[in-house]
């Protein structure tokens, strides 16, 4: 598989990091990993040298995706905000602060629309697990999901997304051990897996291949022809 922007690397690209995300960009020939307890970007050059090296964000950071200018957007908790980091500059471009609702996001992405898609759910708590699209100020502007379940309408920590050129919209729904497929309006389509024996936890959707890579907890990958 290619390394283009949005690009999953691999778990081994920065060893002896206790990482929660990690993903490549062909724009900026690097490969970025998150480390949320560190509050840590590391950045690990593609090529002959292959350096590596850390900028000190101090955000809880989690999920990773690049936006269409190639910065990077990251999901954080604390405080529960997207961020949009320029790694060459070692900037903070921008902070977008969550709605009080959106508690423990764990991934976001841009849509066409310029508006981001982001998932959230609290592991522990029987709070909302929702996927919401929110506007550049961080307001809701859409929602699906509720509290945890199992029913079709709910999701139970959704903690990944991918979203194709249409901005349909992909999301490991993690305990449920499904995929689940919504439309740039955030109505139900349908699940893309079901039943998994592992995890659902990364997603990459390679749009020239028509492939959804799907990464489960036990390190094996499963590719879903679409």
């Amino acid at each position: 598989m290619n390394c283009d922007d949005n690009t999953p690397a691999s778990l081994s690209a920065v060893p002896g990091i206790d990482h929660s995300d990690l993903i490549s960009s062909m724009t900026h020939k690097s490969v970025y990993v998150s480390s949320n307890y560190e509050g840590k970007i590391y950045i690990k050059s593609i090529g002959l040298l292959r350096r590596v090296s850390v900028w000190n964000v101090d955000y809880e950071l989690y999920g990773l995706s690049v936006l269409r200018n190639g910065n990077l957007l990251v999901a954080s908790r604390a405080p529960s905000a997207l961020l949009e980091l320029d790694c060459s500059a070692r900037t903070l471009e921008n902070k977008i602060p969550l709605a009080k609702t959106i508690c423990q996001p764990w991934h976001a992405v841009q849509l066409s629309t310029g508006n981001f898609a982001v998932c959230h759910g609290d592991l522990h708590h029987d709070w909302v697990h929702r996927v919401c699209i929110v506007d550049g100020s961080g307001r809701i502007i859409r929602r699906f999901g509720s509290f945890p379940g199992s029913d079709k309408l709910q999701l139970h920590v959704p903690c990944y997304l991918a979203v194709d050129e249409n901005d349909f919209i992909f999301v490991a729904d993690s305990l449920n051990g499904r995929v689940t497929l919504l439309t740039p309006t955030l109505d139900f389509v349908y699940h893309v897996i079901k039943g998994m024996d592992h995890y659902p936890l990364r997603l990459y959707l390679d749009r020239d291949k028509k492939c959804l890579y799907v990464g489960q907890e036990n390190g094996n990958v499963l590719v879903v022809q679409l």
